[in-house]
């Protein structure tokens, strides 16, 4: 299955996921505090936003200047704290989890590495039936009508 159908069931299923994790943390601990949790993590990731938002973006706009689409990573100057705090915004207890691990290097990094085994595996599945070609292997033919009547000779 293809990474966007993965990631259009992970949407569907993350809300019901949430659901399940917030009454389960509320099981544990109570829902008072639960509720209260659930609200200080999304001030805290507001208040990451604020204190770094700026300043990361902005780095992270001159490196997507600098270096174009390649500057898309987790290591991208900025770009892990302000996903955490997008994360930490976010409602919900698995997100939470996931953008505080956004905020930690040594996560960041594990990740990034991960994601890049996984990129080169799926680069090894690809369709057997495509035949991929460097630039000097291929050429542009041109798209000229056979001229009809005159018959074509056969190729045995």
């Amino acid at each position: 299955m293809s990474l966007v159908k993965w990631g259009f069931i992970g949407l569907f299923l993350l809300p019901l996921a949430e659901m399940g994790a917030f009454v389960a943390v509320a099981l544990a601990i109570g829902w008072i505090p639960t509720a209260c949790l659930f609200l200080a993590t999304s001030i805290l990731g507001l208040l990451i936003l604020r204190r770094s938002g700026r300043g990361d973006l902005d780095r992270f706009r001159d490196a997507f200047r600098r270096d174009g689409l390649r500057a898309i990573h987790l290591e991208s100057p900025g770009l892990g704290p302000i996903l955490g705090g997008i994360l930490l915004l976010f409602p919900g207890f698995i997100t939470d989890l996931l953008g505080a691990s956004l905020l930690v290097p040594a996560i960041r990094r594990r990740l990034r590495g991960l994601i890049a085994r996984a990129r080169e595996t799926h680069r090894r599945q690809r369709d057997p039936s495509v035949i991929d070609l460097t630039r000097k292997e291929w050429h542009q033919v041109s798209e000229k009508p056979i001229k009809e009547g005159r018959p074509r000779k056969r190729v045995r």
